[in-house]
């Protein structure tokens, strides 16, 4: 029976005296030096302290007189990756694992340590083992969430946060981690819902990033006022200034107050001179001149700087330079930005080409045979879509000139709801009979959220061209616009555009030409196959003669015509597109054919997309 300065020292720590807890160890120490186990015991109640120096000395002696016990091991790694010295952590790991390979905490701490040095992929390896040991804790599923979207797999990095949200519905983090990776990713409606149920369980504020993300998503889904009060939330909270000041001239933007938006984005860089987006969204609103040349050359090659301000820099002076004239300095300008962008958010082709075959082998002709019937049968949902940048935000603007027309913008409900099925596109036959009209139930209910009773809601997301299986599917009576615009036009509009999420190919011209050609193959296929009615738009022929071409539009939606629907300078609804200083100017000609400008600087992707 032990006595002595060790019983002391328990006794001590268990009623919290730490000093002279501390004493008493020090003692037993001096009695005993070689003891392995009391060396890790007191190092470890170091470490309960936050004593991380001290608790690391104590472990190393202990590791030293038994180099093999595992539990010496495993709490020296816990504080050094604790203690944010994940590097050293990952030696006394490796050694913890392979002293009990199926230890559920050994696994989890080389994962984290593994992903917190950048080896994501191993990262993922072990906290998938360590899941599959222990399936209801939240935490592990927390950092597997965490290693799999810097993997890259984002469907199921969000399966996993929705999983341990499930599981630990109180932790915080994980409703962040969640909010932050659908903020990302552009599901701004339901990115909005899981920051508020993250400051929901928090005492505190959040952290003034999430809190501006927040912001913005309640923007891009019309809560203006929410939005304001987040943003000021965060200045209250924080250092956040300059980034709070931003935001409000992005929301002024959206709502169409351009006057108020350019003071805000003015007083943003007197704040702080570095923030290039806000040069960008001055020369967007065609408030900056060729004088701010310099200062845009100078932020665009600051190497000191993130990608963000540096790559706002480079497409304001783009803007500029282009309304100059100056063809060859802002197409330089232009493709620094783009290539700033590029490394950022890197394009994977051979992933993007293996979904969209997959979707055309899930969805073919005998699918829709057998899942006939199957869908909500309402004719409420109007999906504008096609490549970005081909005109669906201005169908969408004549559509919304009528009161039986609810416009609702960009909605991410299928790209979400896809990341988030398991196996997508795979395992849809595995799905019961039940499950589209239950899915078009919740998604009409989300569509039509304040509309009073309007007959048609439009959803302009021009991704859901990649969707329209799931859409014809769930949805088989709605309305499909299909935008098509002169593939050279769309190749430089979206290399104009710093867009914020989803993307990646936009930055690169002959990665873009892949995407086109990909998006091409699978129209081909909706077009052959998809018992849905599609109506084809071409952005040209829609420019050139809006009464004839919209009048076909709007009688394929069941109204009826009125020529006032093509007036869009009047347009008064929030904008949360690319498109927000243009959708409010008069339909016109002036950006047909604009690649004829840079036809020198866009061959690499006239020739990809064979049109040299």
């Amino acid at each position: 029976m032990q006595s002595g300065p060790i019983v002391e020292a328990r006794q001590y720590a268990a009623r919290g005296q730490m000093r002279h807890a501390r004493r008493a160890y020090k003692r037993a120490i001096a009695a005993a030096p070689a003891n392995s186990e009391i060396l890790m015991e007191f190092g470890v109640l170091e470490a309960r302290d936050g004593e991380w120096k001290t608790a690391r000395r104590l472990l190393e002696k202990a590791c030293k007189v038994a180099p093999d016990d595992f539990e010496i091991r495993l709490n020296l790694a816990e504080v050094l990756r604790q203690s944010d010295k994940a590097a050293e952590a990952l030696s006394h790991y490796r050694k913890a694992v392979n002293l009990a390979p199926n230890d559920v905490d050994a696994l989890y701490g080389l994962g984290d340590a593994l992903r917190v040095v950048g080896d994501v992929g191993a990262a993922v390896d072990y906290l998938d083992r360590a899941h599959r040991l222990d399936p209801n804790d939240a935490e592990i599923l927390n950092a597997l969430a965490i290693a799999l979207e810097a993997d890259g797999n984002l469907g199921r990095a969000m399966q996993c946060y929705h999983r341990a949200i499930a599981l630990a519905p109180d932790a915080v983090e994980p409703w962040c981690n969640y909010g932050k990776v659908l903020f990302n990713e552009g599901y701004y409606a339901q990115a909005a819902q899981t920051f508020a149920g993250a400051q929901s369980r928090s005492a505190d504020h959040l952290p003034t990033h999430i809190l501006l993300d927040w912001a913005v998503a309640l923007s891009y889904v019309g809560d203006y006022g929410g939005a304001f009060d987040i943003v000021e939330r965060a200045s209250e909270a924080g250092d956040a200034t300059a980034q709070s000041l931003f935001i409000k001239g992005v929301i002024c933007t959206q709502q169409g107050r351009f006057e108020t938006a350019e003071e805000i984005f003015r007083q943003t860089l007197e704040l702080d001179p570095t923030v290039g987006e806000a040069y960008e969204r001055l020369a967007r609103l065609k408030r900056l001149d060729i004088d701010a040349a310099d200062r845009l050359h100078a932020l665009l090659d600051d190497e000191k700087l993130g990608v963000s301000p540096r790559a706002g820099a480079g497409f304001a002076l783009y803007s500029i330079m282009d309304k100059a004239g100056q063809t060859d300095a802002a197409f330089d300008a232009l493709a620094q930005a783009n290539a700033l962008k590029a490394r950022e958010l890197p394009f994977d082709a051979t992933e993007h080409e293996r979904l969209i075959s997959e979707t055309i082998g899930g969805f073919d002709k005998s699918f829709f045979e057998t899942h006939r019937g199957e869908g909500h049968d309402t004719d409420a949902p109007i999906f504008i879509l096609g490549m970005p940048r081909s005109g669906t935000t201005l169908s969408e603007q004549i559509l919304a000139a009528y009161q039986d027309v609810n416009p609702r913008g960009e909605r991410q409900d299928f790209q979400h709801l896809s990341a988030t099925m398991r196996g997508y596109p795979d395992h849809l036959g595995e799905l019961p009979r039940s499950w589209a009209r239950e899915q078009g139930e919740r998604i009409l209910l989300a569509m039509q959220s304040g509309d009073d009773g309007v007959r048609h809601v439009t959803n302009k997301s021009p991704g859901n061209y990649a969707f329209l299986g799931l859409i014809s599917w769930i949805f088989p009576n709605a309305k499909i616009i299909y935008c098509r615009r002169d593939p050279r036009d769309i190749g430089l509009s979206c290399f104009e555009q710093n867009f914020r999420s989803g993307l990646s190919y936009a930055y690169d011209l002959e990665r873009f030409a892949f995407a086109y050609k990909q998006h091409d193959r699978i129209m081909k296929h909706w077009l052959s196959v998809a018992p849905i009615d599609i109506h084809v738009i071409d952005y040209e022929r829609l420019v050139d003669d809006p009464g004839v071409i919209a009048r076909g539009m709007v009688e394929h939606c069941g109204l009826e015509w009125d020529p006032q629907c093509l007036d869009t300078s009047k347009v008064t609804r929030p904008i949360e597109t690319a498109s927000v200083w243009q959708v409010r100017q008069p339909i016109n000609k002036g950006s047909l054919g604009k690649w004829k400008r840079y036809e020198r600087q866009l061959q690499p992707m006239i020739k990809a997309l064979g049109l040299a």
